[in-house]
């Protein structure tokens, strides 16, 4: 893969106007002065591969500082920064373009959008490139990274190297093993096992409820033993038997309690309710057959349709019929009558006329039966519900006030709280009322359906009157029971804060710590049997997790040592060629202590060249210089493992590291283009671009300038290919010295620079007034005392002449025996120069 060129627009110091720059050499050298653009074209690259910068994340200082960081801040939010590559790969040529929708804000991160040849996708690594873990994502090196991988925090050192060296999917499945772990463990227990635990801590049951004696003996006979031991089998009972162990030691336990204080007669009863099968009519327009309403209307429909003598003689007849004399099938003789006792009253032929006048009115007698049935379910229930309510009522409600005032001298002896024990008591009687409001409802209910029931039997009419005190009962009832109900609620929550005020103190007076604990678990033994199986499960579980975590956790170390071996002798290589012969050298990265966490980066000290090395941390011992160099080593040795395919580099070389630019530029560079790698390299230091010029000239780099003059206008790339850009580049890496060779150099770079911006002026001058033929061999070997008059005739500023003579003045000391112009001098001749090409706009190339 073979990056062709990138094209910038909007982003970071760049304008609205693209600007692009030609990648097709193998090398591209880009120089610019510091604040020109030239670490936001490197920092464009980041933001192709990754959506982000590692600016904002290794820069220090808080999110919100990087507010609109990456769009122009003189371009308005409607113009959309983008930032777009060419390469090439075996499918051909394609373009990845990243938008910028929406900048930093706040805490948010930005948001954009990735396209490859048009088509949206989600990451670069879709388009093949090859994307490492943030923060450094990006095959891209920048100042404020360089040192990133030697002064991260020990375990961000570890994350980045351990990504590097692919180890990073068995610390997820450890990690996420070690979660799991760590949830299993600290997972709250079911509350029967919670009572469990609780009740092995008392030293009474810890040896009777050991766990391990569950390998040979079932929960139940622990159990019966710890009740046995609290209270031995009465001569008689099974030792075994848990029913009568449990009977035993509640009554034991409820005798002892209440000797000191009938604590439990402030729980009302928590028998369920019984229900009250009565259905009254559903709303007007529906039917319900069933329903009491509708029997009873039927009922009475039929009565009033029967004729009253025959309503009064039904019951009769029908107690005849089944009389054992009439209830054979034939009667071919006449018989006495069974209610009478007439002799021979009936004859076969009245027998007969009584079972069609009984069959004629069936419908009745059938509603009859039914209306009987639901008034005698009815009273059944209510006397259920009578006896339910009537034994709801907390004991403690029917206490005198004597037993109330020594139960509160209890409660304040055993350093209670009498205001929850009296607020238990007050709610007590208010159960009592309200079951006796209830009991009182049911049994005039029940009162009024015992009237009724003669008159069902005797085949009367029901009054309607009758029917609609039935549901206004009814209806009355089913509120109290409401009412009732929410009390009773209210009555076992403050009983149970009472309860738990003092159950402790209670315990322990009574002498019956853990007991109710003990019955608890006794009562739901199998479902204390099936959560210990369980957790037993659980527990096994969780142990056969561990062992997997540890034999990882030693896979990974395994193989981590192996790959770090790996890695630093990578590092190591890369800095031996850019320190090389040094005595103070890159050893190893070694992991600290466990090595599960942290690893460290050591040095090696040797005291001459021969000499035994003493290892150390290097982070302690290397100096700035060594330091920054450690840093890009390991950059590149990064680089090298993931095989990218592109390099780029922001100063590598810190500008007061003057002795080691030469091995960069000589034997890093080298080394990479020998890995096939493409390399871009940015710099604001002008000797460094000029030292790659120089050795690296015959394998065609790219070499590039940028300025900023225009902040609205943006950073602006410019190809210095030609004399003029180099002679200025030149000048550039030499002004400063105090060296009079340097400046006498420099002087003559800007004097051939001037004779160069001097002849384009003219051809241009030319070629506008249409001598298309002009070119530079029409001005060859003529020298700057020539071509001064000649361009001072098309200036465009006032100045401007003076601006010729001045340097022709200045510079024309750097040709001879005098001594060269002054840093000073040298830096105003530069700046004219820029302003004079400026203001002309000619191309110098």
């Amino acid at each position: 893969m073979r990056i062709s060129y990138l094209e910038v627009c909007g982003f970071r110091s760049y304008g609205q106007g693209p600007e692009r720059i030609d990648l097709t050499s193998p090398l591209t050298v880009i120089y610019g002065d510091n604040s020109q653009g030239k670490t936001s074209l490197v920092e464009s690259f980041e933001f192709l591969y990754s959506g982000t910068t590692s600016r904002r994340i290794l820069g220090g200082g808080s999110l919100g500082e990087f507010d609109g960081a990456l769009r122009n801040a003189h371009l308005t939010n409607t113009h959309m920064p983008y930032v777009e590559i060419g390469f090439t790969d075996k499918g051909g040529l394609h373009t990845l373009r990243r938008e910028l929708e929406k900048d930093y804000q706040g805490a948010s991160d930005c948001v954009s959008t990735l396209f490859l040849d048009n088509v949206r996708i989600d990451s670069a690594e879709d388009a093949g490139f090859h994307l490492s873990d943030p923060p450094l994502s990006a095959p891209v090196l920048l100042e404020h990274a360089l040192r990133y991988v030697v002064s991260a925090k020990p375990g961000d050192r570890s994350d980045y190297f351990k990504a590097i060296l692919e180890v990073t999917d068995l610390e997820i499945v450890r990690a996420e093993i070690s979660s799991l772990i760590s949830e299993r463990e600290n997972a709250e227990n079911s509350p029967i096992i919670r009572q469990y635990n609780m009740l092995r801590e008392l030293p009474a049951f810890k040896s009777l409820l050991n766990p391990e004696l569950l390998n040979s003996h079932t929960i139940t006979t622990l159990l019966v033993n710890a009740l046995n031991s609290v209270l031995p089998a009465w001569p008689g009972d099974q030792e075994s038997d848990l029913p009568s162990a449990i009977h035993r030691v509640r009554n034991e336990l409820a005798k002892r309690q209440d000797s000191v204080l009938p604590l439990h007669d402030l729980q009302p009863s928590v028998a369920p309710r019984p229900d009250l099968r009565v259905r009254a009519a559903p709303s007007p327009g529906q039917e319900d057959p069933n329903s009491l309403t509708s029997q009873l209307a039927e009922y009475n429909l039929l009565v009033k349709s029967t004729d009253g003598t025959v309503t009064d003689l039904l019951p009769l007849l029908r107690v005849a019929l089944d009389t054992p004399v009439l209830n054979q099938e034939r009667h071919d003789h006449s018989i006495d009558c069974p209610l009478c006792e007439t002799s021979e009253a009936l004859t076969p032929d009245r027998v007969s006329a009584i079972r069609q006048k009984v069959a004629s009115h069936d419908g009745l007698t059938k509603s009859s039966s039914a209306v009987a049935g639901a008034v005698s379910l009815l009273t059944n229930d209510i006397e259920a519900l009578q006896l339910w309510a009537s034994q709801l009522t907390p004991r403690s409600a029917f206490w005198t006030e004597e037993e109330r005032t020594k139960a509160l001298e209890s409660v304040s002896q055993l350093d209670g709280n009498p205001d929850l024990f009296s607020a238990a008591i007050e709610r007590a009687d208010i159960v009592g009322e309200k079951a006796a409001k209830t009991v009182h409802q049911l049994t005039q209910l029940n009162e009024h359906l015992r009237a009724l029931e003669p008159r069902v039997r005797l085949l009367k009419e029901i009054a309607i009157d009758d029917v609609d005190k039935i549901f206004a009962f009814r209806q009355l009832i089913l509120e109290s029971l409401e009412d009732l109900i929410a009390k009773v609620d209210e009555s076992k929550s403050a009983a149970a804060l009472s309860i738990t005020d003092i159950s402790t103190q209670l315990s322990a007076r009574s002498k019956t710590d853990g007991w109710s604990t003990l019955l608890y678990l006794a009562e739901h033994s199998q479902e204390l049997s099936e959560a210990l199986q369980e957790n037993s499960r659980a527990g096994n579980a969780t142990a056969r997790l561990k062992d997997s975590n540890k034999k990882i956790l030693a896979a990974i170390r395994s193989v981590l040592d192996q790959r770090l071996a790996l890695m630093a002798d990578e590092i190591k290589k890369w800095w031996l060629l850019i320190r090389p012969d040094e005595l103070t050298t890159f050893n190893r990265i070694a992991r600290r202590g466990s090595g599960n966490r942290y690893l460290d980066l050591t040095a090696t000290l040797t005291p001459e060249p021969s000499g035994d090395g003493v290892v150390r941390n290097a982070l302690a011992v290397l100096s700035n210089s060594q330091l920054n160099a450690l840093g890009l080593a390991a950059f590149l040795a990064r680089c090298q493992l993931l095989n990218s395919p592109l390099i780029v580099l922001d100063d590598p070389v810190p500008g007061s590291d003057r002795e080691h630019k030469l091995t960069f530029a000589q034997n890093i560079v080298s080394m990479l283009f020998e890995s096939d790698r493409q390399v871009i390299v940015a710099t604001h230091d002008a000797e460094l671009a000029r030292t790659l010029q120089t050795l690296h000239q015959h394998r065609g780099i790219g070499e590039y300038c940028i300025t900023l003059l225009d902040p609205k206008e943006g950073s602006k790339i410019i190809r210095t290919g030609d004399d003029f850009e180099r002679l200025m580049l030149d000048a550039s890496s030499q002004m400063g010295s105090p060296l009079i060779e340097n400046r006498r150099a420099a002087g003559n770079s800007l004097r051939i620079a001037t004779e160069r911006l001097a002849k384009n002026i003219l051809i241009a001058a030319r070629q506008c007034a249409g001598d298309t033929s002009a070119s530079l061999s029409d001005y060859e070997g003529k020298n700057l005392s020539y071509l001064r008059p000649a361009v001072i005739a098309h200036a465009k500023a006032p100045n401007e002449p003076g601006q010729w003579a001045t340097l022709a003045r200045t510079l024309n000391d750097a040709d001879h025996d005098s001594d060269p112009p002054l840093p000073a001098e040298l830096k105003t001749c530069h700046d004219m120069l820029r302003d004079i090409k400026k203001r002309h706009g000619v191309r110098t190339q």
